[in-house]
């Protein structure tokens, strides 16, 4: 799994507005969307890995495919294309018949249509540009959303934290706003299925667990550290820096859940979790 940092949107949303500098934000929404897909992919895989591990009837789990998820993305790749060139194509034949417009007489007695085939080609690659969206959007949001209410049933996570979006409305939105709510959906949705990860534990190779066992000592490595309390100890410094050794043994992600406990039940201070994050 790949985890993104929502700042990657802010970027491409900045080429976005500055001229010529669309194709690379463009590259850089497909390569967003395509890490989205492969954690998607990942996710019901590593997660269908867990079931098996917990002895959690998979009937649940059997109607997502983990694989493929990648084909609706060059769907909507090569709808996109075929769209944009067609599209300037008829803008270029527009521009040259408009160009040869001399006074407004001859503008009112304009007769020009466009031709039937480029017509077509038009709204044919117009509607799969909708449908390959709509199915891409379905493949991250709705069948991650459904998983998730599967995970709480099986009690693996508390409460759902992918919020669930309608395609079609999605794909509104990002007219009527001139693509401006893409923009904020891939935040959202970077942080969310980020979220959604940490809480169901699949950030972690579970295949790799191929026993109960294995897949205990996995658990075990990101909780046998407790949580100090500071007057146990001589100063705050001797504090900190058993803080630092313990958060040391920890990956970065447990690490980084764990500062954030602290944190939570005042156990450190915004100053001092500065302190340990410059360390690290």
């Amino acid at each position: 799994m790949v985890f993104l940092n929502p700042f990657i949107v802010i970027i491409g949303m900045i080429m976005y507005i500055i001229p010529y500098l669309w194709p690379l934000s463009f590259a850089i929404t497909m390569f967003i969307y395509h890490i989205l897909l492969k954690n998607r992919d990942e996710h019901i895989k590593r997660l269908k890995a867990l079931f098996k591990l917990k002895d959690i009837d998979l009937s649940p789990l059997s109607k997502f495919k983990e694989e493929n998820s990648l084909k609706m993305l060059f769907g909507y790749l090569i709808s996109f294309t075929g769209f944009s060139l067609i599209f300037i194509k008829i803008s270029n034949q527009l521009e040259k018949v408009y160009s040869q417009i001399s006074s407004i007489e001859e503008l009112q007695n304009l007769e020009y249509a466009l031709p039937k085939f480029d017509s077509f080609l038009f709204f044919l690659f117009l509607f799969f540009i909708w449908f390959t969206y709509t199915r891409l959007i379905n493949k991250i949001i709705k069948d991650q959303f459904y998983v998730q209410n599967i995970e709480i049933q099986k009690n693996l996570i508390d409460k759902p934290i992918l919020k669930y979006r309608d395609s079609n409305f999605v794909m509104f939105l990002r007219i009527i706003t001139f693509n401006l709510y893409e923009w904020f959906l891939l935040i959202s949705l970077i942080k969310e299925t980020n979220s959604l990860y940490i809480a169901d534990k699949t950030y972690k190779n579970i295949e790799e667990a191929t026993t109960k066992e294995k897949y205990e000592k996995m658990q075990k490595k990101e909780t046998f550290f407790e949580l100090p309390a500071p007057d146990k100890f001589n100063t705050k410094e001797e504090f900190l820096s058993y803080v630092y050794s313990e958060l040391s043994k920890l990956d970065t992600v447990t690490r980084l859940k764990k500062i954030d406990e602290m944190l939570q039940k005042k156990l450190l201070t915004k100053e001092d979790v500065e302190k340990i994050k410059k360390l690290f």
